[in-house]
């Protein structure tokens, strides 16, 4: 995990994928709800012709776009990111609705995230 944001339901998600990866580098595989031109342009990172940072945003059913082998290997990958809140969710119990405060609500999900980590 190289990244956590906590943001109220109404928020943009490009605007808090921004935030978050803002400092990293590499390939991001994201989900149709980031397809967006301004954001793949505004997160390509490219220094003396080699590319430090891509977004590929898988298209959108309706959205006649040519993928290439390689990029089509990434969205299928998106499998395991779903795994993995799965886990948080079914085994690391990140829904609940035990705790009784927003404070017990944020002690919940930053223990089952830490336990998470040490335990995957």
């Amino acid at each position: 995990m190289l990244g956590i944001l906590l943001a109220p339901g109404n928020a943009d998600d490009r605007e808090m994928f921004r935030k978050v990866n803002d400092k990293l580098r590499g390939i991001f595989v994201a989900d149709a709800g980031h397809v967006s031109k301004k954001l793949q342009q505004d997160f390509l990172i490219e220094e003396e012709g080699i590319i430090k940072r891509i977004l590929f945003a898988k298209p959108k059913k309706n959205m006649k776009k040519i993928v290439t082998a390689f990029q089509k290997f990434l969205y299928d990958t998106r499998q395991r990111v779903e795994l993995d809140f799965r886990n948080l969710k079914m085994f690391f119990g990140l829904v609940t609705s035990l705790p009784r405060s927003a404070t017990g609500y944020f002690a919940n999900y930053i223990c089952s995230i830490l336990a998470y980590v040490l335990c995957a």
